[in-house]
């Protein structure tokens, strides 16, 4: 069995760790809010192909998120806020 103690214990000091959480919650912060914003023009859409679009964009989201959680969580980092909106989403 192999121990990974570089996941345990992260590299680099606090200060990089420090803006690697900034980063990511600058991304969740941007796909939420971008996310938001499909879903109020959804709300408008009256032509079907305007909503398939807007359907597509929302799962492309969706699932940049989800990449993002999943690099965070490899990085040994908790987006905890971001998580919980991700549930209710």
């Amino acid at each position: 069995m192999k121990l990974h103690f570089f996941k345990i214990f992260p590299k680099g000091n606090k200060k990089d760790i420090s803006d690697k959480r900034a980063r990511f919650e600058q991304r969740c912060s941007e796909l939420t809010e971008r996310l938001s914003d499909i879903r109020d023009r959804f709300d408008m859409a009256e032509d079907n192909d305007a909503i398939d679009a807007l359907i597509y964009e929302e799962n492309a989201v969706l699932c940049h998120l989800a990449q993002i959680y999943r690099q965070a969580k490899e990085e040994g980092l908790s987006l905890e806020h971001f998580e919980r909106e991700r549930r209710n989403l």
